[in-house]
């Protein structure tokens, strides 16, 4: 939709990768947000946690809690990989509105990287070209519609990995891009090259450098947790430090809201892991506040 803005552009991580960010003004957001809220009524498989309400990236991990061989991927630019027609159709035949409101809702959540009026066209299209990416019109990535509509737009290519999966006695799971598969079985190259010509088939291609294989070694490291050697989730190794560093950081400047907030997201999410992790820590960030002296109180633990 013309009257509508998305910020596009590319940034470095700290891992010296680009990434691609596509970022609705709050008008476009918030219609985006009603279209989730209409879509997440569609029935969706139990092994899907993309975008669905009360699932979180910790219970995809725990699906494969105790399984010992462990083989995990994701789809290389998988939301940019997703063209307007794909999207269209979804919502045209999947859905059977009529064509005039399948247009609409498309528009709502893809963006045509063409019609941009941006500054960063130019590293953005460097960017795509890198990727191998095509689809110059497509699902918008910062869309809260885009990780349910990611799983529905292609829902004969999962149900056919999940088939897969069935017949070889595979635990799966899809997390947005991420697809990890396990058995206490062996899962075999003959098995791998199978689940990648499925994804083939429907025009994606899987990050290589990504893609990672678990025998019965562990640790196994699934959508940002961790499985140990005793089959339970623990809080990787690299959070923890994060945790500490910024705790220290914060215990420095108190009053550094950035900090605080920073801190706290990172201890919820250790928290979503193990439920009892920094308590300490977790209640200074939560409940610690000014005093007269300029001092910090927290009160005492009930």
């Amino acid at each position: 939709m013309d009257q509508f803005y998305v910020s596009v552009y590319t940034y470095i991580n700290k891992k010296g990768k680009p990434r691609l960010i596509e970022k609705p003004e709050i008008k476009l957001r918030y219609i985006q947000k009603r279209i989730k809220t209409s879509l997440c009524y569609i029935y969706v498989p139990d092994w899907v946690f993309s975008g669905i309400k009360g699932k979180s990236y910790v219970d995809n991990a725990r699906c494969h809690m105790g399984n010992k061989h462990v083989y995990k991927m994701d789809i290389r630019a998988f939301f940019p990989s997703i063209s307007r027609e794909k999207v269209y159709y979804f919502f045209r035949d999947n859905l059977r509105t009529s064509p005039d409101i399948a247009d609409a809702l498309t528009s709502f959540t893809t963006i045509d990287l063409r019609r941009c009026n941006n500054a960063n066209l130019p590293e953005v299209e460097e960017f795509l070209a890198k990727k191998g990416i095509r689809t110059t019109n497509h699902l918008i990535s910062g869309s809260p519609a885009s990780p349910i509509l990611s799983f529905l737009v292609n829902l004969d290519m999962f149900d056919e990995l999940y088939t897969l999966s069935v017949h070889h006695s595979m635990t799966m799971t899809v997390y947005m891009d991420d697809i990890t598969f396990s058995s206490d079985n062996r899962i075999s190259n003959r098995l791998i090259n199978g689940i990648h010509n499925i994804i083939s088939k429907y025009n994606y291609v899987i990050s290589s450098d990504k893609a990672k294989m678990y025998t019965k070694s562990y640790p196994k490291e699934i959508t940002g947790t961790i499985i140990d050697k005793t089959g339970n989730l623990v809080i990787p190794n690299r959070l923890r430090y994060k945790i500490i560093q910024d705790f220290k950081k914060l215990r420095a400047n108190p009053y550094n809201e950035t900090l605080r907030q920073q801190l706290h997201g990172r201890v919820s999410s250790a928290r979503q892991i193990v439920p009892s992790a920094f308590p300490s820590i977790y209640r200074y960030v939560r409940y610690a506040q000014p005093t007269s002296d300029g001092n910090l109180h927290l009160p005492r633990a009930r």
